[in-house]
């Protein structure tokens, strides 16, 4: 794969630093998942979907 990329006439560094992008982009990703802290990750598990509710006091304008 790297020969071919190699091989190109005038785009291989266009080609290369979007590849180096793109993986430097996904590792730091990952390095910040796995360092994440896992009771925030269960906190947010937690968190209801659904919007909150309104009190019948709160007026809404539209």
């Amino acid at each position: 794969m790297f020969k071919q990329i190699k091989d190109l006439a005038g785009g291989e560094y266009y080609l290369i630093t979007s590849l180096l992008i793109f993986m430097v982009f996904f590792i730091i990703v990952g390095v910040y998942l796995i360092k994440l802290n896992k009771n925030y990750i269960d906190q947010m598990s937690q968190m209801p979907i659904n919007e909150p509710q309104l009190n019948e006091d709160e007026n809404i304008d539209c």
